[in-house]
């Protein structure tokens, strides 16, 4: 059975082994950007782990209150784990905290190549704000999603 905790500062070892591990080098975060993350920036990362406290994944969530939202940073999920639905409960997680707090919105970035992510993505109701060339590389073109977590607004009569 795997549980979910939050990421702490002596975690970052094993988060950038799975980071190198799910994403190529021009793209995969570093040791000293972990570090921010996990000590310095406004946010949190959530841990995915197994029975033995071995990391299967994670994602990186940070606050940006002038812009009132929340933006996903990273979300990666070991391929031994992967299609179980865990991406979909991390994000879950997220999305209903985010809701408690009273974010506007949540912002990722998807790249083009990943179409089971934007399915994912699209499914929970993110929608494509701006297309990005080249945004993970010469030829590797993304997309910004983003979620609103306020109700919509009904139009009166």
């Amino acid at each position: 059975m795997l549980t979910v905790r939050a990421a702490k500062a002596d975690d970052v070892g094993a988060i950038v082994r799975l980071e190198r591990y799910c994403f190529p080098p021009e793209v995969a975060f570093g040791r000293s950007r972990w570090h921010y993350l996990l000590n310095q920036a406004k946010g949190r990362t959530l841990l995915l782990l197994d029975e033995k406290e071995q990391l299967m994944g994670y994602l990186c969530v940070l606050e940006h209150k002038g812009w009132d939202r929340l933006t996903i940073q990273t979300l990666a999920i070991r391929w031994t784990v992967r299609r179980q639905g865990w991406a979909r409960r991390l994000l879950e997680q997220v999305i209903a905290e985010g809701r408690a707090a009273g974010w506007g919105a949540i912002r990722l970035e998807v790249a083009d190549a990943n179409p089971e992510a934007g399915a994912l993505y699209h499914e929970l109701g993110f929608r494509s704000r701006l297309r990005l060339l080249d945004y993970y590389g010469p030829g590797l073109h993304a997309h910004r999603l983003v979620l609103s977590l306020r109700p919509a607004k009904r139009e009166r009569a």
